[in-house]
Protein backbone atom coordinates (compact mmCIF):
# COMPACT_ATOMS: atom_id res chain seq x y z
CA UNK A 1 0.00 0.00 0.00
CA UNK A 2 2.92 2.47 0.90
CA UNK A 3 4.80 2.01 -2.34
CA UNK A 4 1.40 2.80 -4.53
CA UNK A 5 0.64 5.55 -2.11
CA UNK A 6 0.93 9.64 -3.14
CA UNK A 7 1.13 10.60 0.43
CA UNK A 8 1.94 9.58 4.05
CA UNK A 9 -0.10 11.92 6.14
CA UNK A 10 0.27 10.51 9.82
CA UNK A 11 -0.68 12.14 13.13
CA UNK A 12 1.36 12.26 16.20
CA UNK A 13 2.15 8.91 15.20
CA UNK A 14 5.92 8.45 13.95
CA UNK A 15 6.44 4.70 13.60
CA UNK A 16 5.86 4.46 9.66
CA UNK A 17 7.79 7.66 8.95
CA UNK A 18 11.20 6.02 8.19
CA UNK A 19 9.57 3.65 5.81
CA UNK A 20 8.05 6.31 4.16
CA UNK A 21 10.54 8.10 3.41
CA UNK A 22 12.68 5.16 2.79
CA UNK A 23 10.12 4.73 0.06
CA UNK A 24 10.65 8.39 -1.22
CA UNK A 25 6.69 9.11 -0.24
CA UNK A 26 5.79 12.61 0.68
CA UNK A 27 5.27 12.99 4.08
CA UNK A 28 2.80 15.52 6.04
CA UNK A 29 2.84 15.32 9.03
CA UNK A 30 0.15 16.58 12.22
CA UNK A 31 1.38 17.18 15.72
CA UNK A 32 -0.76 17.77 18.36
CA UNK A 33 2.14 17.46 20.67
CA UNK A 34 4.58 19.42 19.49
CA UNK A 35 4.08 21.94 22.84
CA UNK A 36 6.24 18.77 24.59
CA UNK A 37 8.90 17.86 22.16
CA UNK A 38 12.03 16.66 23.76
CA UNK A 39 14.48 15.51 20.23
CA UNK A 40 14.09 16.45 16.77
CA UNK A 41 12.56 13.24 14.88
CA UNK A 42 13.15 11.88 11.07
CA UNK A 43 9.52 13.86 10.12
CA UNK A 44 10.31 17.41 11.75
CA UNK A 45 13.41 17.01 9.63
CA UNK A 46 11.98 15.72 6.34
CA UNK A 47 8.17 15.96 5.88
CA UNK A 48 7.51 18.12 3.06
CA UNK A 49 5.01 20.39 5.61
CA UNK A 50 4.86 19.95 9.53
CA UNK A 51 1.90 20.89 10.54
CA UNK A 52 1.56 22.08 14.50
CA UNK A 53 -1.30 22.41 16.11
CA UNK A 54 -1.25 25.41 18.45
CA UNK A 55 -1.14 25.26 22.45
CA UNK A 56 1.12 27.05 25.25
CA UNK A 57 4.57 25.93 24.66
CA UNK A 58 4.60 25.73 20.79
CA UNK A 59 6.68 28.60 19.98
CA UNK A 60 9.09 27.92 22.57
CA UNK A 61 9.46 24.89 20.96
CA UNK A 62 9.60 26.16 17.47
CA UNK A 63 12.72 28.57 19.01
CA UNK A 64 14.49 25.09 19.70
CA UNK A 65 13.80 23.10 16.89
CA UNK A 66 12.25 25.28 14.43
CA UNK A 67 15.89 25.99 12.96
CA UNK A 68 16.44 21.79 11.79
CA UNK A 69 12.73 21.58 10.80
CA UNK A 70 11.84 21.56 6.75
CA UNK A 71 8.64 23.35 6.88
CA UNK A 72 6.45 23.75 10.13
CA UNK A 73 2.83 25.36 9.85
CA UNK A 74 1.22 26.37 12.75
CA UNK A 75 -2.20 25.90 13.01
CA UNK A 76 -5.24 26.45 15.37
CA UNK A 77 -7.13 24.27 17.26
CA UNK A 78 -8.09 21.10 14.62
CA UNK A 79 -11.94 21.67 15.53
CA UNK A 80 -14.84 22.40 13.64
CA UNK A 81 -16.29 25.52 13.57
CA UNK A 82 -18.31 26.45 16.41
CA UNK A 83 -21.30 27.62 13.57
CA UNK A 84 -21.32 24.72 12.28
CA UNK A 85 -23.60 23.78 15.28
CA UNK A 86 -26.01 26.03 17.28
CA UNK A 87 -25.45 25.89 21.05
CA UNK A 88 -28.89 25.31 22.25
CA UNK A 89 -29.94 23.68 25.57
CA UNK A 90 -33.00 21.75 25.98
CA UNK A 91 -33.00 20.46 29.32
CA UNK A 92 -30.29 20.24 32.40
CA UNK A 93 -27.42 17.75 30.89
CA UNK A 94 -23.84 16.92 32.22
CA UNK A 95 -21.95 15.71 29.89
CA UNK A 96 -18.83 13.57 30.72
CA UNK A 97 -15.85 13.08 28.65
CA UNK A 98 -12.92 10.65 29.05
CA UNK A 99 -12.07 10.42 25.84
CA UNK A 100 -10.75 7.07 24.13
CA UNK A 101 -9.18 6.40 27.30
CA UNK A 102 -7.01 3.50 25.40
CA UNK A 103 -3.61 3.49 23.84
CA UNK A 104 -0.82 0.84 23.27
CA UNK A 105 0.11 1.41 26.63
CA UNK A 106 -2.85 2.16 28.59
CA UNK A 107 -5.45 -0.53 28.37
CA UNK A 108 -8.41 -0.18 30.75
CA UNK A 109 -9.67 -2.79 32.66
CA UNK A 110 -5.66 -4.69 31.99
CA UNK A 111 -3.30 -1.83 33.91
CA UNK A 112 -5.28 1.38 34.25
CA UNK A 113 -8.76 1.68 36.85
CA UNK A 114 -9.58 4.83 35.61
CA UNK A 115 -12.31 4.78 33.88
CA UNK A 116 -13.81 2.77 36.27
CA UNK A 117 -12.52 4.80 39.31
CA UNK A 118 -13.40 8.40 38.10
CA UNK A 119 -17.05 6.97 37.36
CA UNK A 120 -17.36 6.26 40.97
CA UNK A 121 -16.33 9.15 41.59
CA UNK A 122 -18.98 10.85 39.76
CA UNK A 123 -21.80 8.77 40.80
CA UNK A 124 -20.63 9.27 44.77
CA UNK A 125 -20.17 13.66 44.10
CA UNK A 126 -23.75 13.80 41.84
CA UNK A 127 -25.97 14.64 44.88
CA UNK A 128 -23.62 17.81 46.33
CA UNK A 129 -23.21 18.92 42.67
CA UNK A 130 -26.89 18.46 42.49
CA UNK A 131 -27.53 16.34 39.33
CA UNK A 132 -29.61 13.34 39.14
CA UNK A 133 -27.91 10.01 37.70
CA UNK A 134 -30.68 10.42 34.87
CA UNK A 135 -29.01 13.33 33.87
CA UNK A 136 -25.78 12.90 33.57
CA UNK A 137 -24.42 11.29 30.01
CA UNK A 138 -20.61 9.83 30.09
CA UNK A 139 -18.83 9.14 26.60
CA UNK A 140 -15.82 6.85 26.47
CA UNK A 141 -14.35 4.76 23.92
CA UNK A 142 -15.36 1.19 23.78
CA UNK A 143 -12.96 -0.68 25.99
CA UNK A 144 -13.75 2.22 28.60
CA UNK A 145 -16.94 1.13 28.53
CA UNK A 146 -16.80 -2.03 28.42
CA UNK A 147 -14.37 -2.08 31.69
CA UNK A 148 -16.55 0.27 33.62
CA UNK A 149 -19.35 -1.56 33.19
CA UNK A 150 -17.10 -5.24 34.29
CA UNK A 151 -16.82 -3.31 37.30
CA UNK A 152 -20.22 -2.44 37.97
CA UNK A 153 -19.46 1.16 38.42
CA UNK A 154 -22.15 2.62 36.12
CA UNK A 155 -24.91 3.41 39.49
CA UNK A 156 -27.59 3.96 37.45
CA UNK A 157 -25.14 6.75 35.05
CA UNK A 158 -25.44 6.23 30.96
CA UNK A 159 -22.57 5.41 29.63
CA UNK A 160 -21.91 5.01 26.16
CA UNK A 161 -19.19 5.16 23.10
CA UNK A 162 -20.99 7.56 20.64
CA UNK A 163 -20.08 8.55 16.58
CA UNK A 164 -18.67 11.67 16.37
CA UNK A 165 -21.53 13.50 15.06
CA UNK A 166 -23.59 12.75 17.91
CA UNK A 167 -20.95 13.36 20.73
CA UNK A 168 -20.67 17.07 19.08
CA UNK A 169 -24.61 17.39 19.26
CA UNK A 170 -24.72 16.13 22.68
CA UNK A 171 -21.61 18.69 23.88
CA UNK A 172 -23.76 21.68 21.72
CA UNK A 173 -26.81 20.98 24.18
CA UNK A 174 -25.40 20.25 27.26
CA UNK A 175 -25.79 22.20 30.34
CA UNK A 176 -22.15 21.66 31.34
CA UNK A 177 -19.30 19.37 30.37
CA UNK A 178 -16.55 17.48 32.54
CA UNK A 179 -13.72 16.02 31.18
CA UNK A 180 -10.52 14.51 31.36
CA UNK A 181 -7.60 16.66 30.53
CA UNK A 182 -6.96 16.57 26.64
CA UNK A 183 -6.79 19.68 23.90
CA UNK A 184 -9.35 18.91 21.24
CA UNK A 185 -12.39 17.94 23.65
CA UNK A 186 -11.85 20.86 25.07
CA UNK A 187 -11.37 22.89 22.44
CA UNK A 188 -14.69 22.15 21.32
CA UNK A 189 -16.50 23.07 24.18
CA UNK A 190 -14.46 26.01 24.66
CA UNK A 191 -15.70 26.68 20.85
CA UNK A 192 -18.98 26.33 22.04
CA UNK A 193 -19.35 28.70 24.83
CA UNK A 194 -20.04 25.49 27.35
CA UNK A 195 -18.86 25.36 30.88
CA UNK A 196 -16.19 23.19 31.31
CA UNK A 197 -14.43 21.54 34.44
CA UNK A 198 -11.80 19.00 34.43
CA UNK A 199 -11.19 15.41 35.68
CA UNK A 200 -7.42 13.90 37.26
CA UNK A 201 -5.08 13.05 34.34
CA UNK A 202 -5.41 9.74 32.95
CA UNK A 203 -2.06 9.89 30.81
CA UNK A 204 1.21 11.76 30.43
CA UNK A 205 0.44 14.10 28.73
CA UNK A 206 -2.67 15.26 30.01
CA UNK A 207 -0.68 15.64 33.35
CA UNK A 208 1.13 18.69 31.64
CA UNK A 209 -2.21 19.59 29.82
CA UNK A 210 -3.94 20.47 33.38
CA UNK A 211 -0.79 22.45 34.73
CA UNK A 212 -0.93 24.45 31.66
CA UNK A 213 -5.25 24.84 32.15
CA UNK A 214 -4.52 25.39 35.49
CA UNK A 215 -2.02 28.46 34.86
CA UNK A 216 -4.96 29.78 32.37
CA UNK A 217 -7.55 29.52 35.19
CA UNK A 218 -9.54 27.62 33.34
CA UNK A 219 -8.98 24.34 35.98
CA UNK A 220 -8.70 24.41 40.28
CA UNK A 221 -5.19 23.74 42.10
CA UNK A 222 -5.50 20.18 43.55
CA UNK A 223 -6.71 18.74 40.81
CA UNK A 224 -3.59 17.42 39.47
CA UNK A 225 -2.60 13.67 40.42
CA UNK A 226 1.04 15.18 41.00
CA UNK A 227 -0.23 17.91 43.72
CA UNK A 228 -1.99 15.16 45.72
CA UNK A 229 0.84 12.79 44.99
CA UNK A 230 4.19 15.62 45.53
CA UNK A 231 6.29 12.69 46.13
CA UNK A 232 5.98 10.72 43.11
CA UNK A 233 6.94 13.52 40.61
CA UNK A 234 7.02 13.09 36.58
CA UNK A 235 8.85 15.06 34.80
CA UNK A 236 8.06 16.54 31.54
CA UNK A 237 11.51 15.13 30.01
CA UNK A 238 11.41 11.90 31.24
CA UNK A 239 10.87 9.05 28.42
CA UNK A 240 7.38 8.30 27.12
CA UNK A 241 7.36 4.66 29.00
CA UNK A 242 8.54 5.93 32.62
CA UNK A 243 6.42 8.96 32.71
CA UNK A 244 3.46 6.50 31.39
CA UNK A 245 4.39 3.75 34.35
CA UNK A 246 4.02 6.35 36.97
CA UNK A 247 0.68 8.11 35.55
CA UNK A 248 -0.84 4.39 35.59
CA UNK A 249 1.26 3.92 39.46
CA UNK A 250 -0.33 7.19 40.45
CA UNK A 251 -4.18 6.49 39.54
CA UNK A 252 -3.95 3.02 41.03
CA UNK A 253 -2.78 4.70 44.44
CA UNK A 254 -5.40 7.49 43.80
CA UNK A 255 -8.27 4.97 43.20
CA UNK A 256 -7.54 2.94 46.85
CA UNK A 257 -7.06 6.84 48.63
CA UNK A 258 -9.94 7.42 50.62
CA UNK A 259 -8.63 10.50 51.54
CA UNK A 260 -7.76 11.67 47.95
CA UNK A 261 -10.88 10.78 46.26
CA UNK A 262 -13.06 13.19 49.21
CA UNK A 263 -10.67 15.88 48.26
CA UNK A 264 -10.95 15.48 44.59
CA UNK A 265 -14.83 15.62 45.01
CA UNK A 266 -14.65 19.06 46.67
CA UNK A 267 -12.76 19.88 43.75
CA UNK A 268 -14.89 18.49 40.76
CA UNK A 269 -18.18 19.60 42.88
CA UNK A 270 -16.78 23.15 43.38
CA UNK A 271 -15.79 23.70 39.53
CA UNK A 272 -20.03 22.06 38.90
CA UNK A 273 -21.15 24.40 40.98
CA UNK A 274 -19.59 28.00 40.41
CA UNK A 275 -21.82 30.82 41.18
CA UNK A 276 -22.96 32.99 37.83
CA UNK A 277 -20.14 35.44 38.40
CA UNK A 278 -17.63 32.60 38.61
CA UNK A 279 -19.30 30.84 35.81
CA UNK A 280 -19.43 34.56 33.52
CA UNK A 281 -15.74 34.79 34.58
CA UNK A 282 -14.73 31.32 33.98
CA UNK A 283 -16.60 31.52 29.99
CA UNK A 284 -14.59 34.42 29.56
CA UNK A 285 -11.53 32.83 30.63
CA UNK A 286 -12.28 30.11 28.07
CA UNK A 287 -12.85 32.07 25.13
CA UNK A 288 -9.85 34.22 25.95
CA UNK A 289 -7.71 30.81 25.69
CA UNK A 290 -9.30 29.86 22.24
CA UNK A 291 -8.28 33.32 21.01
CA UNK A 292 -4.68 32.83 21.84
CA UNK A 293 -4.67 29.56 20.05
CA UNK A 294 -5.88 31.23 16.83
CA UNK A 295 -9.12 30.24 15.12
CA UNK A 296 -9.88 26.90 13.88
CA UNK A 297 -7.18 25.15 11.76
CA UNK A 298 -8.70 22.64 9.94
CA UNK A 299 -9.29 24.22 7.10
CA UNK A 300 -5.68 25.44 7.17
CA UNK A 301 -4.45 21.73 7.54
CA UNK A 302 -6.46 20.58 4.86
CA UNK A 303 -5.15 23.08 2.04
CA UNK A 304 -1.61 21.80 3.23
CA UNK A 305 -2.04 18.67 2.14
CA UNK A 306 -3.53 19.44 -0.82
CA UNK A 307 -0.76 21.55 -2.10
CA UNK A 308 1.77 18.44 -1.14
CA UNK A 309 -0.24 16.13 -3.03
CA UNK A 310 -1.12 18.63 -6.00
CA UNK A 311 3.12 18.97 -5.93
CA UNK A 312 3.84 15.31 -6.61
CA UNK A 313 3.68 13.43 -9.64
CA UNK A 314 0.74 10.89 -9.62
CA UNK A 315 2.01 6.99 -8.71
CA UNK A 316 -1.18 5.54 -10.24
CA UNK A 317 1.27 3.75 -12.58
CA UNK A 318 2.79 1.45 -9.76
CA UNK A 319 -0.85 0.66 -8.97
CA UNK A 320 -2.24 -2.84 -9.63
Amino acid sequence: MLKTADLYLAISNNTNIPLALELGLPVVFIDILFWMKRQLTPAMRHARSYIIENFPGVSEALRTYGPEMRHPHVVGPLIAPPSIRERKVLSPLLLVNYGGAHSPDIIPGKNTCYPSSMTRLIRDLLPAASWRPETVIIAAGAKAVSSIHAHGSVGGLRVETFPQDQYLDLLAGCSQFLTAPGLNAPFESFAQGVPTSFLPPQNLTQVFQLAVYQEHGLAPRGLNLTELYPDLPISARAPEAEGTARVLELVSRFDADTAARSHMSERVVAQLRRSPVELERHLAAQKSFLELLGPPGGAQAAAEIRRVLASQPSRKEHRG
